[in-house]
């Protein structure tokens, strides 16, 4: 099946059909799932439940991996998952959740607020990858924004003022 895409933002982002995810993709899918970020920005492939190692999988598949080294107040000792994946969840090494206080769980906090994955690095992330393992019955959406947009929405003087910042 070819992959179809169907956008679901008034400006950018689409939902994708016609690939299955949980399985190796063909070299014709990876050129479609790059196609449909260069056009889109955002990819939501619905209803496809992957384990660890199938998510690893799909993720090399688009390229070099970012390795996730404290990102979290983690110690080395206490990482719950590989640091092939940023954890971002409310869970101990022994998927316990962290106490209300715990300064683990109130960094983690954060992640709730704007903020842009790697943009800041030196080589920054081509794509982050979000998967969901519990969705809450209300609430729980993630929103996006599409910087290229931004980027093109100021005046050209703005622009080469910006342009070399980082």
């Amino acid at each position: 099946m070819t992959m179809k895409t169907r956008q679901i933002g008034p400006c950018f982002a689409a939902e994708v059909d016609g690939v299955d995810i949980t399985k190796p993709l063909s070299p014709d899918d990876v050129v479609a799932i790059h196609a449909g970020m260069d056009e889109y920005a955002v990819l939501v492939f619905h209803d496809q439940p992957l384990t660890d190692e199938q998510q690893l999988v799909f993720t090399k598949s688009l390229g070099e991996l970012e390795h996730s080294v404290g990102a979290s107040l983690r110690a080395p000792e206490e990482y719950r998952l590989p640091t092939t994946f940023a954890d971002v969840s409310n869970l101990d090494k022994n998927n316990t959740p962290y106490a209300r206080d715990d300064r683990r769980r109130l960094f983690a906090i954060g992640n709730r607020l704007w903020h842009s994955d790697s943009s800041f690095k030196v080589v920054p992330a081509k794509y982050s990858l979000l998967h969901a393992r519990a969705i809450p019955s209300k609430g729980g959406k993630t929103a996006f924004a599409d910087m290229r947009a931004a980027y093109d929405a100021p005046d050209e003087e703005t622009r080469k003022e910006i342009e070399d910042l980082i």
